[in-house]
């Protein structure tokens, strides 16, 4: 059953604004916040549980938002309407109008995740930035990454910041996390090559054929790959830059990686 909410100070208004801001919340209930129509739509698209959306129409006669909404209900989605201050309340962006949406979160676990065989993994060491791992989501789903794999992941991956840097692409590509220890092992079980990313090595990329099932492993934004990593079995690479920055955005460089794998399997 559809219905409205017109005041700020509305149980469910208060409840979306636990979500936005407390990972605990989030972790209780088994649900995240997403704002947007189209963060909303992709996750509908990628089979995603949507439990309640709420909206707020500049212009009640668009016929882009009235399409929208009518594809989301039927999905057989709860659409609440509400009013441009209960919207503004609960915005991430303090907008009055616009879409947000309560939605489950899944399993992230690598026992409960499947990421194909085939096709490059890019796994994250210590990635604390949600803004960087929603853009590195992103360009793992527009390169064509088999997956992506958090190892002792500081930032929640529910966080509206992944979210919203994704774009709702977070729920397209399988994504699984786990220890150091766990995520070495799986590789390993996995039989998958593993090349990891440092500014200090001499081999630069670019310089023969990339395994097609390569992980390519990152580390932290601060700190890049620890003691932990410095294993004879990893193949150590950097990307080569002709300017005087020491380093690149983690984004950057993950898009960077993807490109030039995608780049030698044509070749």
């Amino acid at each position: 059953m559809n219905f409205s909410i017109d005041s700020a100070a509305n149980p469910r208004i208060k409840e979306l604004v636990k979500l936005r801001e407390s990972p605990r919340r989030r972790k209780e209930l088994g649900l995240f916040f997403v704002e947007g129509s189209s963060e909303l739509m992709h996750l509908v698209k990628s089979g995603r549980t949507i439990k309640e959306i709420y909206y707020s129409f500049r212009d009640i006669d668009n016929p882009e938002e009235n399409a929208a909404l009518e594809e989301f209900k039927n999905q057989g989605i709860q659409t609440v309407e509400v009013s441009p201050a209960a919207l503004a309340k609960a915005s991430y962006r303090s907008a009055e109008y616009g879409w947000i949406g309560m939605v489950s979160t899944w399993e992230l676990g690598l026992g409960s995740v499947s990421i194909p065989q085939a096709g490059p993994v890019i796994v994250l060491d210590e990635v604390e930035k949600p803004g960087n791992l929603g853009a590195i989501l992103r360009s793992a789903e527009a390169f064509g990454s088999a997956g992506v794999v958090l190892s002792d992941p500081a930032v929640d991956f529910f966080n509206p910041n992944v979210v919203r840097s994704s774009r709702g692409l977070m729920g397209s590509i399988p994504v699984a996390k786990g220890t150091k220890e766990e995520v070495f092992h799986w590789l390993k079980n996995e039989k998958r090559p593993i090349w990891a990313t440092s500014s200090h090595t001499t081999h630069e990329l670019g310089n023969e054929k990339m395994p097609s099932s390569v992980a390519i492993l990152f580390g932290s934004e601060k700190f890049g790959l620890g003691p932990f990593w410095q294993s004879p079995e990893l193949e150590w690479v950097k990307v080569p830059m002709k300017g005087t920055a020491s380093s690149l955005n983690l984004n950057v460089s993950v898009a960077c990686l993807l490109y030039e794998y995608n780049r030698s399997q044509q070749s």
